[in-house]
C-alpha cells in the first residue's frame, strides 16, 4: 500500500489511465473518479472513452421527448476537450441496440424526430469534439447515431472527419444519410465500417479516391448505390451486404484474401480479386452477366443460392477447394434444390472437396434430391462432414451421402434439439451401416 493509504498508489498513472479506458462508459469512469484520488489523476489520460446515450433514446420512444435528456453533445465535446492529446479512441452510440433502419418499426411516417440533440454525425456534433486537441490524435471513432433525427438529415460527419482527424486509422458510422460533398483524402485509415446508412456516393468514386490504404471495408446495408465499383488496390478484407438493387457490382481488389457479399440479383457481377482465399457468398440469382478473373488461391468457399450449378462452374470447377459450405436461401421451397443442381453433378462436386458442411435449409432439400441420385461409385477426397438431419423421417435418405465418404472420414451429425427419439434411433441406426466412417453427433435450434 502507498504512503497516502490507497492500494492504487503503487500503480503508474499510465497503467490506471489504460484500465479507465476498458471500463464500459464514461459514466462509469465519473464514478471511479470518486472512488480514488489516484483514479481522478489517471481519468485526465484515459485513452478510451464510450459515451452511450441508451437511456435519452428509450425516453423518445416512449413519448417524453426532450425533457431530462442529458446535453449528450455537449458532453462529447467537454470529454475531448479535458482529455486533449491523450485520447485515442471516441465511440458515441445514441442507437440504443437498434439496427437496420428498414426493420426499425418504431419510426413510422410523421413520427420523425425534428430535435438534433441525438443527432451525432451532423457537422455540429461532430465538430464539438473533433475541432478539439484532440481530433489530431484520435486513432479510432465510432459513431451510432439516432435514426428518427438521422434518417431526414444530409449529415457531413465525413467531410469533417477528414478535415480534422487526419492519424484516424479505424472509423465506423451507423445509422445515418452520409455526405461526401468535401471529403478529403485519409492516408492513414486502414479500417471502414458503414452501417445502415445512406451514402451519397452512388458509384463509391469519393470512398475509392478518399480512403485508398483500406485494409478492412465493411459495407452493410448502405444504401444510395447505382453502379458502384469497390477499387481499392490495398484492401484485403471485405464484408459488403448489399441493401437495395443495383444493377452493377464491380469489385477490383488485387490483394483481397476474404470476402463475404450479400446481394439479391445484380444483372452484372465482376469480381477481380485473384488472391482471394476465402469467399463468403449469398445471391438468389445470377444475372446476365458474372465475371471471375483468378481465384487461382481460393480455398475456402461457402455459397448460399439457389444458382448452385451456375456459381459450381465458376467457383469450384478447376480449382483446389478445400472447404465447402452450402444453404439455401430463406424463401427456398421443396423441390428447389432438386430443380437447381443435379444430384449426381451434385455429389461429384462433394466428393473432391476435403471438409463440407451442409447448413440446415440445405441438409433437409438435400435429403429430398439424394432420393433421384443414380451414381454412387465416386473416389472419394472427402475427410470432414458435417450436417444437418432434418426434423423428419426423411433423414434416411441421407445414406447417399454417407457412401460418398473417404475412408476414416470424420461425420458429424446434428440433430434437431426437438427430434423424436425415433428419428434419432433410426438415424443413429443408419450409422451404424457405415464402419469406416468415424462419427460425431451432436444437437442444433
Amino acid at each position: 500500500m502507498s504512503a497516502s493509504g490507497d492500494p492504487l498508489g503503487a500503480l503508474p498513472a499510465a497503467v490506471l489511465a489504460d484500465v479507465l479506458g476498458r471500463v464500459a462508459d464514461a459514466g462509469d469512469i465519473a464514478a471511479c473518479r470518486l472512488a480514488s484520488r489516484e483514479l481522478l489523476t489517471a481519468s485526465y489520460l484515459c485513452p478510451r472513452v464510450r459515451l452511450c446515450a441508451a437511456d435519452c433514446a428509450r425516453r423518445r420512444r416512449r413519448g417524453e421527448g426532450r425533457a431530462g435528456a442529458p446535453a449528450f453533445r455537449a458532453t462529447a465535446g467537454n470529454l475531448a476537450s479535458l482529455l486533449g492529446a491523450h485520447l485515442r479512441s471516441l465511440s458515441l452510440d445514441a442507437a440504443d441496440g437498434q439496427g437496420n433502419p428498414d426493420d426499425a418499426m418504431w419510426v413510422e411516417e410523421g413520427e420523425f424526430d425534428e430535435a438534433d440533440d441525438l443527432h451525432l454525425t451532423s457537422g455540429e456534433a461532430v465538430a464539438v469534439w473533433a475541432a478539439t486537441a484532440a481530433g489530431p490524435v484520435l486513432r479510432e471513432v465510432e459513431i451510432a447515431d439516432y435514426w428518427p433525427q438521422a434518417c431526414w438529415r444530409m449529415a457531413e460527419a465525413l467531410p469533417l472527419i477528414s478535415h480534422y482527424c487526419l492519424n484516424l486509422t479505424k472509423l465506423g458510422l451507423k445509422n445515418a444519410w452520409l455526405s461526401v460533398d468535401g471529403l478529403k483524402k485519409m492516408q492513414n485509415l486502414t479500417h471502414l465500417t458503414l452501417q445502415f446508412v445512406r451514402l451519397d456516393d452512388e458509384d463509391l468514386d469519393q470512398l475509392n479516391e478518399c480512403f485508398p490504404c483500406l485494409h478492412t471495408l465493411n459495407l452493410i446495408g448502405v444504401g444510395g448505390l447505382k453502379d458502384p465499383k469497390i477499387h481499392l488496390l490495398q484492401l484485403k478484407t471485405c464484408h459488403w451486404e448489399v441493401s437495395n438493387v443495383p444493377q452493377s457490382l464491380v469489385v477490383h481488389a488485387p490483394n483481397l484474401v476474404s470476402l463475404e457479399l450479400k446481394c439479391v440479383r445484380p444483372d452484372r457481377l465482376i469480381l477481380d480479386i485473384p488472391s482471394l482465399s476465402t469467399l463468403n457468398l449469398t445471391i438468389e440469382k445470377l444475372g446476365a452477366t458474372f465475371q471471375v478473373d483468378g481465384l487461382v488461391s481460393l480455398t475456402n468457399l461457402r455459397i448460399e443460392s439457389l444458382d448452385l450449378s451456375s456459381l459450381f462452374r465458376a467457383l469450384v470447377d478447376g480449382r483446389d477447394i478445400k472447404t465447402l459450405e452450402l444453404e439455401l436461401p430463406g424463401s427456398a421451397s421443396q423441390y428447389d434444390l432438386l430443380e437447381a443442381v443435379n444430384p449426381d453433378y451434385l455429389l461429384r462436386i462433394l466428393v473432391r472437396i476435403s471438409e463440407v458442411k451442409l447448413a440446415p435449409r440445405f441438409s433437409h432439400e438435400l435429403a429430398v434430391c439424394l432420393a433421384l441420385s443414380t451414381d454412387s461409385g465416386f473416389k472419394s477426397c472427402l475427410k470432414k462432414l458435417l450436417i444437418h438431419v432434418p426434423q423428419s423421417e426423411i433423414s434416411l435418405k441421407l445414406t447417399p451421402l454417407f457412401r460418398i465418404c473417404a475412408p476414416l472420414c470424420e461425420v458429424t451429425v446434428l440433430f434437431h434439439a426437438e427430434s423424436a427419439d425415433a428419428i434419432r434411433r433410426d438415424a443413429i441406426s443408419c450409422m451404424q451401416r457405415f464402419a469406416g466412417i468415424r462419427w460425431q453427433w451432436g444437437t442444433w435450434r
